[in-house]
């Protein structure tokens, strides 16, 4: 681990930059369903102990948070989400927090920061705004991806997302190579305006956004996520170039369909192997690609498996 980053024994850091390393677009993670035997218990963490909610990462001891860098890697996991909002309720300083960035990037992962949630943000764009500024100068340059905030469509309006967007794009993509993602409720790819339609979104953000994290809806059969309408073929045939959608997201490729979340909340509630939520990450990869412009389109990695 490079003396830029935290140090596992003592806790100590230093703002001197890490190498920036931009992330593969493709996702290997798992937000809600590794389990690591013999780590402690966290506030707000499962029922089973064991079962590591990585948004939670920064909750661990320096023991704990070693066998879960382990036990991801051992799965061949590299990206890792964690949450901003989340650590900041919980206590954990700006710096603190880019602490905890520095150690995953140090040991070979790529964080993606959420910036925004409804459970501790205020539904209003300025103080949503103010509590990412003392945070962001620290990890843009050195944090490869972030997405604007959980749930968006859940809290907040279209203009309000859209503001957050503008907001926060010139910022992080000062770093060329970062990526900003945006997440929204089950079964949403897009918040566009009621009038508008899922291109009139995308295309205002070309140049800004590089995909979607997507949220499966609970109750929808493997076949269902597929093929029902909002589902990954719908998706992925609109960033395709279909439905008036721009085929180029302004980076020189599509915009991308991450499946984020699929089975976390069932696995949180211990209603989901990690076996299951596995099978169910890799048959959302194994979605067939729809040809576009710029090649095939494909869904972009899960954040629930592989």
């Amino acid at each position: 681990m490079s003396a830029s980053a935290i140090t596992a024994a003592t806790g100590q850091h230093t703002l001197a930059p890490l190498p920036f390393a931009p992330a593969p677009r493709f996702w290997k993670a798992n937000m809600c369903g590794v389990r690591v035997p013999g780590v402690e218990p966290v506030a707000g963490g499962a029922a089973d102990d064991s079962l590591v909610l990585s948004w939670f990462y920064g909750r661990y001891g320096v023991e704990s948070r070693l066998k879960i860098r382990q036990a991801w890697k051992a799965k061949g996991y590299t990206h890792v989400l964690l949450s901003w909002p989340d650590s900041r309720a919980f206590g954990q300083s700006p710096l603190e927090f880019q602490a905890t960035c520095d150690e995953l990037i140090a040991d070979g992962f790529y964080p993606c920061v959420m910036l925004s949630s409804k459970d501790v943000d205020p539904a209003d764009v300025s103080g949503i705004l103010a509590n990412a500024v003392p945070v962001l100068p620290l990890l843009v340059g050195r944090v490869p991806m972030f997405c604007v905030g959980w749930e968006l469509s859940l809290w907040l309006s279209p203009t309000q997302v859209q503001q957050l967007i503008d907001a926060w794009a010139p910022q992080v993509l000062r770093q060329s190579g970062t990526r900003l993602y945006v997440h929204f409720q089950e079964g949403y790819s897009s918040f566009q305006q009621p009038d508008q339609f899922f291109a009139d979104f995308w295309n205002l953000n070309v140049g800004k956004l590089t995909g979607v994290l997507h949220q499966k809806i609970l109750s929808q059969t493997k076949e269902q996520y597929r093929t029902d309408s909002g589902g990954l073929v719908d998706v992925l045939e609109r960033f395709a170039g279909g439905f008036g959608v721009s085929p180029d997201s302004g980076f020189g490729h599509p915009f991308d369909l991450v499946a984020l979340e699929i089975t976390a909340m069932q696995q949180f509630n211990g209603l989901c192997s990690e076996r299951l939520g596995d099978m169910l990450g890799r048959w959302a990869i194994d979605t067939p690609a729809v040809m576009g412009p710029l090649g095939p389109v494909s869904v972009m990695g899960s954040g629930n498996g592989l």
